[in-house]
């Protein structure tokens, strides 16, 4: 609200009294008139050392002011001559000084006009002029040199006649000893010689002599004529020297000062100077009281008084030069720095800075007589709480003159604006006022203002009434104005930076909903709402103002209103961030609505070409990146499948060509169709020209079955009637052999042999296109023209042909034909591309089988040896059924690596049925495929737990023959054991099992099989059921054999070994048996592993078996080991097995074997 403010300005001028409680002004200024009057006689300079602002200026004052109380009753009179050196600054200081001075003495001392009168005349008339005649002189060696030259020419000739004559004599070295010569050589020592003297003298006057520059400026004359030359000029001086001005100045003083009289001249505000300035004008102030070394004071009363007040550190930091010392890093004051001041005055006093109460007391009486009975406490305390943060962060420090200017600036801003602010906000104002007035956007950045003055201020509203105050309008319509336009320009500028920065500002929320609002429509209208869509969801990724709902809510709503998107040129790629704007609940239609935007716009285009269809994927690509982070793809899935595409050719061929790469289909959309003429050839002649392009939209429009048959048959035939007639690159000729296999593909399979392959192979021309495969171009068509002729493996074709001019045929036979001709009849070899093209087009293709069968009915064609390795070894390996991969797995089996297979049955795996699996008997399946299966693991889990119940279901009787025999039966049994294990019923498998195996101990059976084959077979017995059979074996084994037993080691060792010393409470009839058929045979037929067996039974389990058998076989025993001792084996087994059969004992010889059998326990 605005009142009647009574304002008054206060003026800043010296006070002869010290305004602050602390009483440090008057100290200061009582020191300093002591000082004056102590330096009564004789020259004296003090310094007032203080911060600008201080109250250096009102020290002196009241100084004067104590020295004027103590004028009277016969004591002197001091009177102040106060010369501002800041207003005098540009004129020339001594003069400026002297009649500055005059004028003052005349006023103050009228009596003494007179004489002063003609000082003044003296000074202002007085003129000089210089006058010097400057001559180039030459030395003597220079005029030497001068007059030699001359004769310079002959004493060449003759140097040249003397050398020409001793060269003819063929003595050239005479000529270093010729009168020439050494003439020559005189005058280079002689030249020498005189620099070196010069030298020494020169060095003795100057010891920077150079020797260089010496010898030069002997030999080069005219470089001395610079030193020589005397020159007339004529100068007049306007400023008084040195010696002119202290005569001037001590005459005034003389004239002036007397016993009762005394000046003190007062050198005021040096440190008002411009930086660059002080180090000069520091020099003249000195030169007032600085007397010259030796200088007589003729005169009486003609001393000097001066006063010089400063600041320090300005001073140091423009006076002290390079060759001064170097400040101190530390926060104490150097001695260098003293030194400067010391050396300049006989005293030095300081002024310090006010005590901080006083300063709020004098800050609150200032304010007071600037606005009186118009200010609140709170808002003194807090205007002053802004000033000290104003000179905190400026780093000054409170001075009476910086109060002053800050409360007449306080006050003259107050009554400006009729005191409607109050005075900390106007204090706010001072503080930020450069920055607003130079930049009022300012006010809307975050951090723009500083934050503690903010605080300070108190004022909720701060930027909204700095707003007014700057625009010097009514807040609201200022608050409008700083925040509508900007808004608005920021939200349509090209990058979104402009936005996101003014969304900190305050009174953001309220205006910005009402902006887009009142522009939307505009915006529209004009094309530039894209912009405000990606500039405003970038906003709201990090906005979470009050208004973002509103916001986004209003957007969407003017987006709802967007009819047609241009395609053409990205034009809705601005649109795109409109999805980050919706909600979960909104995105689905505002997906959908984006894309019928976009498709009307396309709609609505009255032709359709090429590059519109490839802009309508560039769009699809750009829209699915966005809502993919978003979870829209489900959206636009849906919105996609409500739509339809133009069916003009040219259109769905751009469309065909380019919507797999960007992750589409043709079938994403509810129907797409190509509006083909009848009899057209369009599609026929676009392919062969564009060949590269031909293929993804083949792929494209073969996939979605959108051409017949004929079509198809056309396009190849096209394709090839070119490659056969006309010359094509082999790029292009390996892309066309590509469109033909994908017809080939497509088209039904008894129509086929339409597409006219070979007749194309019967002209030179269409090798020639393919080329030798020396590229990868030709590489490619090759393989291509491979698998399109895999109805011809292994046949050869007649050489191709050319029409000769006479319209004949000859043979064209070429390096291409060649090569392909050794690739289908299986001579030659393909490259690692070629073979994962042609198994790639083949699996694509579902023409495995085909190369499989013909790989296994002809395994010497190399080419498809390479293939069908490939298609195994790939990702995605070609579709077989169960039957189908059982069938041809023999055959895989030898071709491929174990990993490879393992690797392909793996994939398969999943696409097994376990009904498939079940109906499989014993026979199906072929050996090695059950390892191979369990290493692949998945679905094939399934067959080995059919096959456990295909081999539960043998019959007991039959076991004992697939032993016997190795069957496919036993086999399965064997590699199912091997592979997942087995687990058969004891009471059908174990007896079979003892029947073989006793009846292969007694030599009755013969069994062809892997060593520790019956071993393996074991282990389909439950481990319960081992000791069993054991000791079944020992209780029934007879009629065992050298000859029975050594086959038996090599089917059954382990089994034998357990059978031999394995097993509680063996009987005594076992134990016979073990000795009288086990390690019987087994020392007959020196069978050094069956005999181990024993070794490791030990002395006194042996000892225990040889005490239960019977004499016969005692005796059995024994004749056996008389015969193995007698022979010829291995001594350690000897020695071993003796020792657990006999013991260590020395008595007697262990050739008398009677002895260890002579009793019995």
């Amino acid at each position: 609200m605005s009142k009647k403010v009574d304002r008054r300005i206060i003026q800043d001028e010296p006070s002869d009294k010290d305004l602050f409680n602390g009483g440090g002004h008057e100290r200061t200024a009582h020191s300093l008139s002591k000082a004056i009057v102590r330096f009564d006689s004789g020259d004296s300079a003090i310094g007032l050392e203080g911060s600008w602002g201080s109250g250096k200026s009102s020290v002196v004052e009241m100084a004067a002011r104590k020295l004027a109380e103590k004028n009277g009753e016969g004591k002197k009179t001091y009177n102040f001559f106060t010369f501002d050196i800041w207003k005098s600054q540009g004129s020339g200081f001594r003069r400026s000084f002297l009649e500055h001075f005059l004028n003052w003495a005349q006023l103050t001392f009228p009596k003494k006009r007179y004489e002063l009168a003609a000082i003044e005349a003296q000074i202002q008339g007085k003129t000089r002029e210089i006058q010097t005649n400057n001559q180039p002189i030459l030395d003597w060696y220079g005029i030497g040199v001068l007059v030699f030259l001359p004769f310079l020419p002959l004493y060449y000739f003759w140097a040249k006649t003397v050398f020409d004559k001793a060269a003819k004599a063929g003595s050239t070295g005479d000529f270093l000893f010729s009168a020439p010569f050494l003439l020559l050589l005189a005058f280079v020592i002689a030249t020498l010689a005189l620099a070196g003297w010069k030298f020494r003298t020169g060095r003795a006057k100057d010891p920077k002599a150079d020797f260089k520059a010496v010898i030069s400026r002997l030999l080069l004359i005219s470089s001395r004529q610079h030193q020589d030359h005397k020159v007339v000029q004529k100068v007049r001086e306007i400023d008084p020297n040195d010696y002119e001005f202290h005569s001037t100045l001590r005459e005034i003083l003389g004239v002036v000062q007397s016993e009762h009289e005394r000046v003190v001249v007062v050198l005021d505000n040096i440190d008002r100077l411009p930086r660059k300035e002080i180090k000069e004008y520091w020099a003249l102030v000195r030169s007032i009281f600085a007397r010259a070394h030796g200088e007589i004071i003729q005169g009486k009363h003609t001393e000097i008084t001066a006063i010089v007040p400063y600041d320090r550190k300005l001073i140091e930091a423009n006076v002290t030069t390079d060759e001064d010392e170097e400040t101190s890093q530390n926060d104490l004051s150097s001695f260098a720095s003293r030194e400067l001041f010391s050396k300049t005055f006989a005293e030095i006093l300081t002024v310090s800075p006010p005590v901080l109460s006083n300063a709020r007391e004098f800050f609150a009486d200032k304010l007071e007589e600037a606005l009186p009975d118009q200010v609140y406490a709170d808002d003194r305390f807090r205007t002053y709480r802004i000033f000290c943060e104003l000179l905190k962060t400026q780093g000054g420090t409170t001075t009476p003159r910086n109060i002053v200017s800050f409360v007449n600036n306080l006050s003259s801003l107050y009554e400006l604006h009729d005191g409607k602010f109050r005075l900390p906000t106007v204090a706010a104002y001072i503080a930020h006022q450069d920055r607003i007035r130079e930049k009022p956007s300012v006010l809307n950045e975050e951090g723009g203002l500083d934050p503690r003055i903010s605080v300070l201020s108190g004022d909720t509203k701060l930027t909204r009434n700095l707003a007014a105050m700057v625009f010097n309008v009514e807040e609201d319509l200022a608050f409008q104005i700083l925040l509508d336009d900007e808004i608005a320009e920021a939200i349509l500028s090209p990058s979104s930076d402009s936005i996101l920065a003014l969304s900190s500002a305050p009174g953001f929320d309220d205006r910005v909903d009402d902006v887009v609002q009142a522009n939307v429509d505009e915006w529209r209208s004009t094309g530039d709402f894209g912009a405000a869509v990606r500039n405003i969801s970038e906003l709201l990724r990090s906005y979470e103002g009050e208004a973002r709902n509103h916001l986004a809510s209003t957007v969407l709503n003017g987006f709802s209103r967007v009819d047609t998107l241009p395609i053409k040129g990205e034009g809705y790629v601005e649109y795109l961030p409109i999805f980050s704007l919706a909600t979960d609940s909104k995105l689905p239609d505002t997906v959908d609505h984006f894309v019928t935007a976009v498709l009307s716009g396309v709609h609505q285009q009255e032709k359709h070409s090429f590059q519109d269809g490839k802009d309508l994927s560039s769009f699809l690509a750009a829209i699915s990146e966005a809502l993919e982070a978003l979870g829209g793809t489900e959206a636009l899935t849906e919105a996609l499948g409500k739509r339809t595409l133009p069916t003009a050719p040219e259109y769905m061929f751009g469309v065909g060509a380019t919507i797999a790469a960007m992750g589409f289909d043709l079938s994403s959309f509810s129907s797409a169709e190509i509006d083909l003429p009848e009899d057209s050839e369009y599609l026929d002649e676009q392919f062969v020209k564009y060949p590269e392009l031909a293929i993804p939209a083949l792929k494209q429009f073969t996939s979605n079955r959108l051409l017949s048959d004929e079509e198809l048959l056309s396009i190849s035939n096209a394709a090839l009637s070119t490659l056969k007639t006309d010359e094509v690159a082999q790029k292009n000729a390996s892309a066309l052999l590509e469109m033909v296999a994908l017809a080939w593909q497509s088209v039904d399979k008894k129509r086929r042999a339409e597409i006219l392959l070979e007749n194309a192979m019967t002209e030179g021309q269409f090798f020639r296109n393919i080329g030798d495969g020396s590229t990868d171009e030709s590489q490619a068509a090759q393989a291509n023209l491979l698998f399109l002729a895999q109805k011809q493996l292994g046949t050869s074709f007649a050489n191709p042909t050319k029409v000769n001019p006479n319209g004949s045929r000859a043979q064209d036979p070429s390096d291409g034909f060649s090569r392909f001709q050794a690739l289908l009849d299986g001579s030659g070899e393909l490259l690692d591309n070629q073979v994962k093209l042609v198994a790639q087009t083949a699996i694509a293709a579902t023409s495995a089988t085909h190369w499989i069968e013909y790989g296994k009915a002809n395994r010497e064609h190399s080419a498809v040896e390479q293939i069908v390795i490939e298609m195994f070894s790939r990702d995605t390996p070609p579709f077989l059924t169960l039957s189908g991969l059982i069938s041809h797995f023999p055959y895989l089996r030898d071709l491929l690596e174990g990993g490879v297979l393992v690797g392909a049955l793996e994939k398969y795996a999943p696409r097994m049925k376990a009904a498939e699996i079940k109906k499989l008997t014993l026979d199906d399946i072929p050996r090695g495929f059950l390892s191979l299966s369990h290493a692949a693991g998945g679905q094939w889990n399934t067959l080995h737990e059919h096959l456990d119940d295909l081999l539960g279901a043998v019959d007991q009787g039959a076991w004992q023959g697939h032993i016997e025999e190795m069957d496919h039966t036993a086999v399965m049994l064997f590699e199912k054991l091997d592979a997942s294990g087995c687990q058969l019923d004891a009471g059908i498998f174990r007896k079979p099992f003892v029947n073989v195996v006793k009846r292969v101990l007694s030599g009755e059976s013969e069994i062809e099989a892997a060593d520790g084959a019956l071993d393996d077979l074991l282990l389909a017995l439950d481990k319960n059921y081992h000791e069993d059979v054991w000791r079944s074996l020992r209780e029934g084994i007879s009629n065992v054999s050298a000859t029975s037993m050594e086959h038996a080691m090599v089917l059954c060792p382990e089994l034998i070994s357990n059978v031999a010393q394995r097993g509680e409470r063996i009987m005594k009839s076992e134990k016979d048996n073990v000795l009288r058929h086990l390690l019987v045979p087994a020392l007959e037929g020196r069978n050094g592993a069956a005999l181990r067996i024993f070794v490791g039974m030990g002395y006194s389990k042996l000892k225990d078996f040889q005490n239960a058998a019977q004499d016969s076989t005692t005796t059995m025993v024994e004749g056996a080991w008389k015969s193995f001792s007698d022979a010829d084996v291995d001594r350690n087994l000897k020695r071993d097995l003796g020792e657990v059969l006999f013991g260590k004992r020395k008595a007697k010889s262990i050739l008398d074997p009677s002895f260890w059998f002579s009793s019995k326990e």
